[in-house]
């Protein structure tokens, strides 16, 4: 061959990018030389349900040496429509042998199919070489945009929708099949009802929902399967989870905190002992008290209005031991087995001009304790139950983290021979974190009346500014970290379980609050 033919051939047909060469001509060098014919192939167009096409082409070594083929590929955007089936894909061949390479075509992909053949050799001159194959499919075709869906941030506990469109972008009809979600907090907003059928240039939406639990970023993959050739498709979705704002709620503990107790006692005439017994020990209360505190204030409110006996004891007034004995013993009526009415209209009564104006203070403890040797019965007086009750207290003071009932009532569950069961005071004292000592026994002890002391003064309970995420949530005293706490997220608060915060002490609790979602 000429020199100047070999320079019009190959001007001609041109290199190809990338390195690639379309070669089919024989040359007249000293080493390895590779010819490929054809250099494309047009399998024509195939349907669903067609057999596949096979076309070949053939491999040469043209050169004065052998020829070392490494390996043959499919390349391209469509390559999986296509489908080398000559089992050898490397050899060697002697100069002036080929090798003939079987191509089949069965369409993955609707309309035109484009790929290439690439041939590696050790041609130092062309050593990849590329055979160009088109195909046509008369296919159905699944296209899912977007891929990827990108939910960027989304705060944690809100859900934030999106779309995903599945089309046909085929020549048939598409049927889907399944449509499934691999991935945690990503949920399609309804359940699509299958099969799906689309026709040629039709297309169906999704709504995808992403709801974030935690500070993270999630990943998901959205899975249709169809009848199209490629049978399953996948795309991907992404988000992530931010809380919506942090916060630190203070406390300082007063040194001398104040304090507003109520006693309430049952005036049954089985009561006479017990109310003895607790006039008797007021002394020993108050000095328990005083260990702690200074400021209190103290009425003892029996009837039925709530209204006090006893007027607002306090340090200062004179006689306030004897004032406190007569209250304990008089007053009554109808709702003196019923003590939780008793003390929630006295706490209602503390507005300007009622019988307890002045009484309650904005920071200080409200105190409930009650004396009776039967269950609490406000449901068959009064109509109501202990724990709307409790709430109308904790609602007239405004923060249930300052209310407390605690009771002397009879052993819960099963009463004691000298009282029946304290049932529903029982539960009051639990819901508030209160202190319930038996009347069954000797409940005036030293260390009985300090219980109840401490109840009057120490907050153990701290509402929240701002609703809460519970894992978030981190308390410090003093700077140091606490860890034997409890959350109650309906009521947003926090309650120590052990060592309460006393007089003095600083308690910060940091968290991040929900997002009031849109």
């Amino acid at each position: 061959m000429s020199r100047t033919f070999l320079v019009l051939s190959l001007f001609s047909f041109g290199c190809m990018e990338q390195g690639f060469s379309n070669v089919g001509d024989k040359g007249d060098g000293d080493g390895p030389e590779i010819s490929v014919t054809p250099s494309f192939l047009d399998f024509g167009e195939l349907g669903q349900d067609d057999e596949a096409v096979v076309q070949t082409f053939v491999v040469e070594s043209v050169g004065a040496t052998d020829l070392d083929v490494s390996g043959i590929e499919i390349a391209g955007n469509d390559a999986s429509s296509f489908t080398i089936l000559t089992e050898s894909l490397s050899f060697t061949l002697p100069p002036g042998t080929s090798e003939e390479i079987e191509v089949a075509f069965l369409p993955f992909g609707a309309q035109d199919q484009l790929a290439n053949a690439v041939v590696s050799s050790d041609d130092p001159d062309d050593g990849m070489v590329q055979v160009e194959l088109l195909g046509a499919g008369s296919v159905p075709e699944l296209e899912i945009t977007p891929n990827p869906l990108d939910f960027g941030i989304t705060y944690i506990g809100c859900d934030e929708e999106n779309y995903i469109d599945l089309a046909n972008v085929g020549t048939d009809a598409l049927t889907i099949q399944d449509i499934e979600f691999a991935g945690d907090n990503f949920t399609m907003a309804e359940d699509y009802a299958l099969p799906i059928e689309l026709q040629p240039g039709e297309l169906t939406t999704l709504t995808v929902v992403f709801n974030p639990d935690a500070e993270a970023d999630y990943t998901a993959e959205l899975k249709v399967t169809s009848n199209e050739p490629m049978g399953q498709r996948t795309a991907d979705q992404t988000g992530a989870g931010q809380y919506g704002a942090e916060y630190i709620d203070s406390w300082e503990i007063p040194s001398d905190p104040p304090s507003d107790i109520i006693f309430s006692v049952d005036q049954s005439c089985s009561m006479d002992d017990d109310q003895a017994r607790l006039a008797n020990n007021f002394s020993k209360f108050i000095s328990e008290l005083s260990s702690y505190s200074n400021d209190w204030q103290i009425m003892v409110v029996n009837d039925d209005n709530g209204c006090n006996n006893t007027g607002i004891l306090t340090p200062s007034v004179s006689s306030y031991e004897s004032k406190f004995s007569q209250g304990v013993k008089s007053g009554g009526g109808w709702y003196t087995e019923a003590l939780l009415t008793v003390g929630a209209n006295a706490v209602e009564a503390t507005d300007g001009g009622e019988c307890n104006d002045g009484f309650l203070r904005e920071d200080a403890m409200l105190h409930i304790i009650q004396v009776s040797d039967e269950p609490e019965q406000s449901q068959w007086t009064s109509g109501e139950t202990w724990d709307t009750l409790v709430q109308r207290m904790i609602d007239k003071k405004g923060s249930a983290s300052n209310v407390k009932v605690s009771a002397i009532a009879g052993d819960y569950p099963s009463g004691c021979a000298s009282a029946d069961a304290g049932s529903g005071y029982y539960e009051a004292v639990a819901a508030t974190g209160g202190v319930f000592l038996s009347i069954c026994g000797d409940w005036a002890t030293t260390s009985n009346l300090q219980q109840l002391a401490e109840a009057s003064i120490n907050q153990d309970t701290f509402e929240l500014t701002h609703d809460a995420v519970e894992e978030t949530i981190e308390v410090q005293v003093n700077g140091d970290v606490r860890s034997t706490w409890t959350y109650d997220s309906d009521a947003n608060e926090v309650s120590f379980t052990e060592k309460i915060p006393g007089e003095g002490d600083l308690v910060d609790i940091s968290y991040a609050a929900h997002t009031v979602c849109d």
